[in-house]
């Protein structure tokens, strides 16, 4: 089976980054933690953000298997450590600042290695909060590096295999130790979700000419992508709690990434819009970041003020922005021009 060509763009896994890294920025706005409203969706951002990865991983690493874990490492730990460290500085000086995170060095020198660890509060969250999803992420590069070693044209199956093999391994001998229950969890599944689009889609562009002779295909790729994404909201708000999370958000993201990836390949549908695409390149730091400018902004400006309606659409419309170009400015002036360093040097 050809692979699909490793140096293509794929706009429309752009759009997917964007719509989930607002998503989540959106959830904790409008969370308990945040203005307290009853539609409270856009988590399952993150189900997409692994499916999606599941999918380049596979893509990247075929496709150019040669220091595939260093270029993991450039991509995913410069903003990572220099945000986590700024968090620490921040509760070491003024600890007051925050309920949970705490400066310890311990913990710090754990996150920074991105090994879950619990905190004060009972939790395997890193001092960089959001990063408990990047650890999942190294755990996953770290198996996928070890199949490249093995096979690079067989190391998405070698990786999934031994995915599940881990979690059924670690569930059915009812493991007690922490690590290994987190890594563990079934939401790693997800990854390997990503991993049947890429074989799925491989395949759709190899039969792309006669694929593109059926014009029904192309509506219910439509009604797929816009089905999963309303699915995927309506289920976290109705079944979050008593359906397994992969289940009901990574069966949707399946889905969702599928589609907007065929459509693009097969039809030629795609977002080539460049605020897009940027966007989509600082999404990354939108999803680190949200939780320190989306709070701080709540706490400082609105505290406990009953807004009308309105003015909550525009405090949401407002905070979602204003994170964004925040996100943008640091991927512009830092995040880019270090990447851009180190891979000249070390890539």
């Amino acid at each position: 089976m050809d692979r699909v060509p490793s140096g293509a763009v794929l706009y429309n896994l752009h759009l997917l980054r964007v719509i989930a890294a607002l998503g989540v920025v959106y959830f904790h706005t409008t969370s308990t933690a945040g203005l307290k409203l009853d539609w409270d969706v856009g988590s399952r951002g993150v189900d997409v953000f692994f499916v999606i990865s599941g999918f380049i991983i596979a893509y990247i690493g075929t496709g150019r298997p040669e220091h595939f874990f260093r270029r993991r490492l450039i991509r995913v730990v410069p903003f990572y450590w220099a945000a986590t460290l700024t968090v620490f500085a921040v509760a070491l000086v003024a600890p007051h600042v925050f309920s949970t995170t705490t400066a310890s060095v311990p913990h710090l020198v754990s996150s920074l290695a991105f090994v879950p660890r619990m905190n004060p509060a009972g939790e395997m969250m890193p001092t960089l909060l959001l990063g408990w999803s990047l650890n999942f992420e190294m755990f996953f590069y770290v198996l996928f590096a070890m199949a490249l070693a093995i096979s690079p044209k067989r190391a998405p199956l070698i990786c999934v295999g031994w995915i599940v093999a881990f979690v059924l391994a670690i569930h059915g001998f009812a493991s007690k130790s922490d690590l290994m229950n987190f890594y563990a969890r079934p939401i790693v599944l997800e990854f390997c979700f990503g991993v049947v689009v890429f074989y799925i889609v491989a395949f759709c562009t190899e039969h792309k000419e006669a694929l593109a002779k059926v014009p029904a295909l192309k509506w219910l790729l439509a009604a797929t992508l816009v089905g999963g994404l309303i699915g995927i909201a309506v289920f976290e708000q109705h079944y979050r709690d008593t359906v397994p999370r992969y289940l009901v958000a990574g069966i949707p993201a399946f889905f969702i990434v599928l589609s907007a990836l065929l459509l693009e390949r097969i039809y030629g549908v795609a977002t080539n819009n460049k605020l897009i695409y940027l966007l989509g390149e600082a999404s990354y730091i939108i999803y680190l970041v949200h939780p320190y400018v989306v709070f701080t902004i709540l706490r400082l400006v609105v505290k406990n003020a009953d807004l009308p309606e309105p003015a909550l659409a525009g405090l949401i419309v407002a905070l979602l922005a204003l994170t964004s170009a925040i996100s943008v400015a640091i991927h512009l002036w830092f995040e880019k021009p270090v990447m851009a360093f180190l891979r000249a040097r070390l890539a």
